[in-house]
């Protein structure tokens, strides 16, 4: 009985993150945010392998997404699971919050220094670069609150 219990609250939280990965990159897609990106020098700062690599992670769950961005600031590919087992810290991210806290950076009040020092945002990644780009992260902050709740 605990094995399937187990099995059914695995196979739920898989579920109900279907698609949010896809919702992520579509808005970013969407927004000023790619175009962004571009100027400032950001998309194109991939390490050679054509893509930078966004990993959002809700923590003590299942739920995570794997977004793949180009040189021109699109999101070229979205992931419901992590792709990249091992991320180089020099040019991709990873970002850790609980749902909670996912919820509360959806809602634009706080932006992204509040987060990292005092929201429950864990990072890693090129920091000197986050920084110079403020204004495009708090704006995918903001994407991801919105769209990483269950549907």
């Amino acid at each position: 009985m605990k094995k399937l219990l187990i099995l059914l609250f695995t196979l739920f939280s898989i579920n109900a993150f279907a698609g949010s990965a896809q919702d992520i990159a579509d808005t970013f897609n969407a927004s000023s945010t790619p175009a962004e990106l571009v100027k400032s020098g950001w998309a194109g700062n991939d390490g050679g392998k054509g893509y930078k690599v966004l990993q959002v992670i809700v923590k003590d769950s299942t739920k995570v997404a794997e977004l793949h961005i180009n040189h021109d600031g699109k999101a070229i590919a979205a992931f419901d699971s992590l792709q990249t087992k091992k991320l180089n810290t020099d040019f991709d991210y990873k970002m850790i919050a609980t749902m909670e806290d996912w919820a509360e950076m959806g809602t634009g009040e706080s932006g992204p220094m509040y987060h990292m020092t005092f929201g429950g945002l864990s990072f890693e990644g090129p920091m000197g670069e986050a920084m110079g780009n403020m204004g495009p992260f708090a704006s995918f902050l903001v994407n991801i609150g919105k769209n990483i709740q269950d549907k």
